[in-house]
């Protein structure tokens, strides 16, 4: 999030608790874990038809 509210970023990647506005810089394992997914089988492993169904899912842990 930046100042003016506006989310940025690629939703594919973001942890749960960065979602719930309570983070640290554990989330960024999170992120290495779904950059290694990607990796390893060329698709996210949280999708959906845009960026507020893919965090949704990613918050229910829909994969």
């Amino acid at each position: 999030m930046t100042g003016n509210n506006k989310l940025v970023g690629t939703s594919y990647y973001v942890a749960p608790e960065v979602i719930a506005k309570n983070y640290d810089e554990r989330c960024d394992i999170w992120s290495a874990g779904v950059l290694l997914h990607v990796i390893l089988t060329a698709t996210p492993p949280f999708s959906g038809e845009d960026d507020n169904e893919i965090l949704n899912n990613i918050n229910k842990g829909n994969y």
